[in-house]
């Protein structure tokens, strides 16, 4: 059997929606999800109706007191079987989620054994939870205790619907709260395995809902009377309107909502090391990455031979099939596709440099290479706007100091990176810098226990790590007198 079929014959199991601990066909309007690699048709699915986004938070608020009533140790052993779980299916979600989303089957593999990771991370702050004691005096004793905050909602982005699904609903069901999750109408299957898994894991009904369909669907659940905090992953346009209706319900959020991060490469830098480091974070998941680097800041003396550096591997990279683990894989939709052209001819047109890609490749699918422009105007619409594409843009500089003010010279302040020798002139930079996320000789090496989250237009709120329970969790103050 082929990966492809493969993949088709674990989709086909997947039901459209998983509410209240079962399998539900949707009752709204139907859809058909294309493979992003072929262009055709490869699974019909159906939305969810007004009435089952009711059921999914029904059900979940109806399980909310099961669980957070568990003993902590409890939960952590549930959550611990769940990773456990998606490792042991992690061929089957990996080819769901290659096929779906169109990203090569081992940077799905990888976001598979990330989405298990954050489960078993969390499983581990289930009993640590501490509350805090504060001292008012010898009549008196206060103490803090950590409650969750009730129903959660968890409105996923297409590019990476497994990993995000999992880094928001792991905390949220570590502190004991429980999960209503909407995954992108265009990559909804993977979301839905993982519900699957979790009931299996020994979660109450109720606890792990997952319901599909488009932007009403999730409209509707920020704006749910019952929904008590909303994490959102996706563009700053949706995320003021996910803002907008959580407001209706005095609702919590937690906003990502992108960036044009910058990676500065100073003139005493590893040349090799900031290339390949670079082409890696701009053409990975074919730059369909919020941290994407994509504006390269370098000063003026090294900027030619590292661009010619970038260029080489860009133009090594070999496009194909997903499923057959290429080095770049399609983009996830016609959409996308157009918006990444639109892009790239406005700039050409323009009369900016574009030193390789620059056209959709011709082929089937929805492929465009590795593309480059060079010496870009700080204030050009593909410096200044998020492409989310493979296509990088350079900007010259002359001192660090220029270098700072370029890498702040954006709406966006999600993640930056600096490459240089010297420690004194990183740290510099990276205390100046506008962003929530800074990597110093090694752009997006860090990890998933790493806080994460931005400034600006990227968002507010922090997710990964110990930071990630804080937007679960409603701190009581009790105070004795005695």
């Amino acid at each position: 059997m082929t990966t492809s079929q493969h993949a088709l014959n674990v989709a086909m199991q997947v039901p459209h929606h998983f509410l209240n601990g079962a399998d539900q066909a949707g009752m709204g309007a139907g859809r058909s999800l294309i493979d992003p690699a072929t262009e055709q048709v490869w699974l019909d699915v159906r939305d969810a109706s007004a009435s089952q986004l009711g059921e999914a938070v029904k059900g979940a608020k109806g399980a909310l007191e099961r669980w957070s009533g568990a003993a902590p140790n409890a939960r952590a052993r549930t959550l611990t079987r769940l990773a456990d779980l998606i490792e042991a299916r992690s061929d089957d979600l990996a080819a769901v989620e290659s096929r779906n989303v169109g990203k090569p089957l081992g940077q799905a593999r990888r976001d598979v054994l990330r989405a298990a990771e954050y489960f078993r991370f969390y499983a581990g702050a289930c009993d640590k939870l501490n509350g805090d004691t504060i001292p008012l005096g010898a009549d008196q004793t206060a103490l803090t205790v950590l409650e969750p905050v009730g129903v959660t909602a968890h409105i996923l982005p297409w590019n990476y619907p497994i990993s995000t699904l999992a880094r928001g609903a792991a905390p949220a069901l570590a502190v004991g709260a429980t999960v209503v999750a909407k995954p992108s109408e265009l990559t909804p299957l993977s979301a839905v395995m993982v519900a699957q898994l979790a009931h299996e894991a020994g979660l109450p009904e109720g606890a792990f809902n997952v319901i599909c369909g488009a932007g009403d669907i999730g409209a509707a659940l920020a704006g749910h009377e019952e929904v008590a905090h909303v994490t959102f992953t996706g563009s700053v346009a949706t995320g003021r309107k996910v803002m907008q209706a959580a407001s209706v319900s005095v609702a919590g959020v937690t906003l990502e909502l992108g960036g044009k991060s910058p990676v500065v490469v100073l003139d005493d830098a590893d040349l090799d090391a900031a290339a390949e480091d670079v082409a890696r974070g701009i053409f990975f998941n074919a730059g369909q990455i919020c941290a994407a680097g994509a504006r390269l800041i370098c000063q003026r003396r090294v900027h030619q031979a590292l661009v010619a550096k970038i260029r080489e591997r860009a133009e090594a990279m070999q496009m194909g099939n997903p499923l057959d683990d290429p080095a770049l894989g399609p983009l996830a939709s016609a959409q996308q596709l157009a918006r990444v052209e639109s892009f790239v001819n406005r700039a050409k047109a323009d009369g900016l440099t574009c030193v390789t890609g620059g056209q959709r490749a011709d082929r089937p699918g929805y492929f465009y290479p590795p593309t480059i422009f060079t010496d870009v105007p700080a204030d050009a619409e593909i410096t200044q706007c998020e492409v989310f594409g493979p296509v990088l843009v350079s900007q010259i500089c002359d001192t660090p100091d220029e270098a700072l003010e370029l890498a702040n010279g954006t709406a966006f302040g999600l993640v930056a990176g600096i490459y240089t020798a010297d420690t004194t002139q990183a740290l510099r930079f990276a205390r100046a810098v506008e962003a929530g996320q800074v990597f110093v000789n090694g752009f997006l090496k860090g990890g998933d226990t790493v806080p994460f989250g931005g400034v600006k237009d990227s968002g507010i709120g922090r997710e990964k790590g110990l930071a990630g329970l804080a937007a679960y969790t409603a701190p009581k103050s009790i105070v004795l007198n005695h």
